[in-house]
């Protein structure tokens, strides 16, 4: 199964696993979110959340799994397929209203849940959750191991973060623990306000 693929099963999981919270009406219309979004090059911008993630050699798929009832919805993938393998890695951008959730949600919470859900998938946890700078902002973090017959073994580092009324949730996947750290520094900015 390739990265994108993968990419998709995780936000369609997410989505299962926090979708029986009680509906409050979100602060923003997630489409508002997701129309903030826009690729210029290499790099994709969203004005609502105040961020932009640069993909050099990286190709943009259009928003996918947006969900207009449920306030969340994957805002960005990127793939950069390198000839060589160890360069290779996918980024995943994703979205859901804090009105999803209990008040005051620790990210941990959120974070071990999500991996939780990638045990269960066959993933091996790599690093259990842990607090992370990412452009400036506070995120917690954890790594998985994937094993994969046709890509081999790589990693996935799910990092989530409050922004702006939302969850905000980053997804990256490459050959090594090393790589994602590169990816994190180098790809990520962020200039929103952080709640």
């Amino acid at each position: 199964m390739n990265g994108t693929m993968r990419c998709t099963i995780f936000f369609v999981l997410t989505f299962l696993l926090f979708g029986t919270t009680q509906a409050r009406v979100p602060t923003t219309d997630i489409s508002a979110v997701v129309a903030a979004g826009s690729v210029k090059d290499d790099v994709y911008s969203n004005t609502y959340l105040g961020m932009s993630i640069t993909v050099p050699k990286g190709h943009f798929t259009a928003p996918s799994l947006v969900n207009v009832e449920g306030h969340r919805a994957r805002l960005l993938n990127a793939v950069y397929d390198s000839p060589e393998g160890p360069k290779n890695y996918t980024i995943g951008l994703m979205a859901d209203s804090l009105e999803n959730y209990p008040k005051d949600m620790p990210l941990t919470v959120y974070v071990r849940s999500v991996r939780h859900q990638l045990e269960k998938d066959g993933l091996r946890t790599h690093s259990e959750e842990f607090p992370i700078t990412i452009a400036g902002v506070q995120f917690v973090g954890a790594v998985l191991v994937v094993f994969d017959k046709e890509n081999g073994t790589y990693y996935r580092g799910i990092y989530a973060t409050y922004l702006d009324g939302y969850v905000v949730s980053l997804e990256v996947q490459s050959g090594s623990e090393e790589r994602l750290r590169q990816l994190l520094s180098s790809a990520v900015k962020i200039n929103g306000q952080k709640h």
